[in-house]
Parts: C-alpha cells; structure tokens; sequence
C-alpha cells in the first residue's frame, strides 16, 4: 500500500539534484558591473561573482582605463595630467576649478542606509569617478574610455542612490558620462528620482538570490558571448577570429 504522505517521485531529489546550501556561498557584495553582468548572462555572472573561477585578465583596454582614471584623479587633487593625456585638460579643468571629489567611495546596505565601502554590512558599493555638490545639488561624472554607442545611464542612477544615502539633504542629482575617446561630455541624465532606482537594484538582486537559491544559472547567447571570459561555455566564440 503506497503512503500517502510519502514525497512523490518528481518531487524527489538524489544527490546529483540537491538544493543548494547557501551557506557555501559567501554573501554577495553588489555592483553596477555585477547587476550589468546578470542582466547580459546570469551563468557569466554566477561563474564571475559566485563561483569566482574565472581568473582575472587585464586586457589593454582595461588597463587604458585604469590608467586614465587614475590621472584624472591626480589631477582632481592638484596634480598635472601626463603629457599623454593634455589634450583632456580643458575638460577635467571644468571639475577641478569646481573641487570636485575624486573617487568618491560609497556603500549602502541592505536597509537602504549608508555604510563604510568595506564594512561588513555593505550591500551594494561603487565609486564615483567625480562628485560636485552644492547644498541640496548634485552632479556626477564618470570617465569612459571606450565608445558612447550604447549609453546607458543606470550606472549613475546606481551612484546617485548611494551618493543621496550619503547626503540625504540632496533634492537634485543630475550626471554625465565623459567621453575620452571623443573628447566630449556626453547628455546629463536627471537622477534624482532614487526610489525606482532603488526599487529596479532590488529587483536584480532578488533575480540573482532566486537563482542561487535554486543553484539554476541559466546562458544567455548575446552579442558579448565573444567578449566572454567563460570559454568553457558552449556559447563562447573567439570574436577576434571573426
């Protein structure tokens, strides 16, 4: 006679098909760049951020990056940009004149409240490249070195939640991205309304607890799988070769 309380059969799990134990997973501290990753592929994302198997490589576009970043903060500081990168001064002028601050660190836990960059009860941290702020205003800069194709100001609206945590007196944020590439500052993106960006930041983050909860990571085929440090992956292509 069958019991009637036992597990059904497809409700079973053998030891190849076990529910994760979270407590193996060190608590995710988030990021523009890992909620970037997720949304392009969640299995990038879990190999990057949970798994944390794929070696890290600068490429030289990176370290481009890096390095221009770097000099913008000197600059920022009181120090001259290198010869190299003169022909920037007319722009990074305008944020110095005005004492921005350089690589301004920020963190935000969970509740919303602001936290130390490297403090254990920090949620969701990042930096920003230059901050001005004036009473109840605010605006952000941020360098990019590579291209304006694909402008997307989530990034800023992500910094402008920490930045207004920081300063809760703000009532006006407003930021850009600025252009090396092209010598140019890109549009001002309003980023104020820090609420529904908070709300969309929680949103991702539930997407990707779901998915360490269950321990299904699912690839998505993109345009980036060329790009894709995870060459193990049945969608990875060598895009150089193309």
């Amino acid at each position: 006679m069958n019991d009637p309380l036992a597990i059904p059969a497809y409700l079973r799990r053998d030891k190849d098909n076990q529910m994760p134990n979270l407590a193996q997973f060190k608590p995710l501290v988030y990021s523009f760049t890992l909620l970037k990753t997720a949304d392009n592929c969640m299995y990038k994302a879990y190999r990057q951020y949970v798994k944390k198997d794929i070696p890290y490589v600068e490429s030289k576009e990176m370290a481009w990056g890096n390095e221009v970043h770097s000099a913008f903060e000197h600059r920022l500081g009181g120090k001259p940009l290198p010869e190299s990168m003169r022909q920037w001064e007319p722009i990074v002028a305008v944020y110095a004149e005005r004492k921005a601050l350089p690589e301004m660190k920020v963190g935000i836990t969970r509740a919303g409240k602001p936290t130390g960059f490297f403090d254990n009860d920090v949620f969701v941290r990042g930096k920003i490249d230059a901050t001005i702020a004036r009473n109840d205003k605010a605006l952000l800069a941020d360098w990019k070195t590579g291209s304006s194709k694909y402008e997307d100001p989530f990034e800023l609206e992500v910094q402008a939640v920490m930045l207004k945590a920081r300063m809760p007196q703000l009532t006006a944020i407003a930021g850009h991205y600025v252009y090396t590439a092209e010598n140019r500052v890109g549009k001002t993106h309003d980023l104020s309304d820090v609420n529904s960006t908070w709300a969309r930041v929680n949103n991702k983050v539930e997407a990707i607890e779901d998915n360490m909860a269950t321990g299904e990571w699912p690839k998505t085929r993109n345009p980036l799988c060329g790009y894709c440090p995870v060459k193990d992956c049945e969608n990875w292509f060598d895009a150089k070769r193309k």
